[in-house]
């Protein structure tokens, strides 16, 4: 079993906090695998938590309530990190516990071609929101998981994996990037779903941002002493399952190179 990390109990504060938003939100980021892990296949092991920031993406459904995340995060007494040292806005807003011991950072991604008003009208203009590219594939096809009687919207196993196949090399910042292909390979070594590769190598057919993911792969993971084994293992520690874990990365990625041909 998955085991539990104490950022958890942040997590589900703000799921619980902003259980009104959560049709119009899905998580994603390091969080992801650990939800996975922890509350749907339930039998995955030694999963590390990297992450202490809880991230959000905005979908483009038509919200119609009236109370924004800006609103509702103020009014349960958030704290704020302001982006600029001389404005109250924007800003991000930050969870703490009850003790003031533990705090993450909850952001919220939308893509580019997201509207504004959407925007404004979910989150609400006084907090930032980062723009991604390419962050609307991450949201074609979501999970439902029940999590303390919550419906949290997660990006399904594929998409996860093929999004940050896609995305990791545009990481200007080396750790941010060795986490992504952490996460992708934790995905591809702990779901339980045998259909997985396969699953990937259709949406890497299937739309055009495929044929920079298969250059991604040919690029870090050409051997086990490639870029992508080595980060990988440098993010994931010693592992008390696997004597040479970058062959074992490396085995893996290979699989799914060959099955995109």
């Amino acid at each position: 079993m998955a085991n539990t990390y104490p950022g958890e109990k942040l997590l589900l504060k703000v799921i619980g906090d902003l259980a009104d938003f959560l049709p119009y939100l899905v998580l994603v980021g390091g969080w992801v695998p650990y939800i996975y892990a922890k509350y749907v296949w339930k039998n995955a092991a030694n999963l590390a938590v990297t992450t202490a920031d809880i991230d959000f993406g905005v979908s483009s459904k038509d919200y119609k309530g009236k109370e924004s995340i800006a609103s509702c995060v103020r009014r349960l007494g958030y704290a704020e990190h302001h982006v600029s040292m001389d404005r109250l806005i924007p800003f991000v807003p930050v969870a703490k516990d009850t003790n003031g011991l533990l705090k993450a950072e909850v952001e919220f991604i939308a893509d580019p071609k997201l509207s504004k008003n959407i925007r404004d009208k979910i989150v609400g203009r006084e907090i930032k929101i980062n723009e991604i590219e390419n962050f609307n594939i991450l949201l074609e096809s979501v999970k439902t998981v029940s999590i303390n009687g919550y419906k949290l919207q997660v990006p399904a196993e594929p998409i996860f994996v093929f999004h940050k196949l896609l995305t990791f090399v545009q990481r200007e910042n080396k750790e941010k990037l060795r986490k992504d292909l952490y996460y992708a390979y934790y995905m591809l070594r702990f779901c339980p779903e045998g259909e997985l590769i396969n699953k990937v190598k259709s949406l890497i057919n299937e739309k055009k941002e495929g044929e920079s993911i298969i250059q991604n792969i040919r690029q870090y993971f050409n051997s086990p002493d490639s870029q992508g084994p080595v980060l990988i293992e440098q993010e994931n520690g010693p592992d008390q399952y696997i004597d040479y874990l970058r062959q074992d990365i490396f085995e893996r990625f290979k699989k799914l190179q060959t099955a995109i041909g």
